[in-house]
């Protein structure tokens, strides 16, 4: 069994699918935290649907966003 530099196999596989693990996590993150920031905004100024629907179309983007640039990087 080798031992450091072994390419194949499990660490060879994890090393590669790394960057993709946690894009869902941190979709559902980025889209949940402006949701409850647009919603904490609603209630603080009153304007109730407003920045939450604003908070939600941001998360969406930003999360979309991140989500192409860690594909789309990886392609390279």
């Amino acid at each position: 069994m080798k031992k450091g530099g072994d390419e194949g196999g499990w660490a060879g596989g994890l090393r590669e699918a790394g960057p993709y693990l946690g894009l869902g996590t941190a979709l559902a993150l980025t889209v949940f935290l402006s949701l409850w920031g647009g919603h904490w905004l609603d209630r603080k100024l009153g304007t109730d649907p407003v920045f939450f629907l604003l908070g939600g179309g941001f998360g969406v983007f930003a999360g979309l966003y991140h989500f192409y640039k860690t594909v789309a990087g990886r392609k390279r």
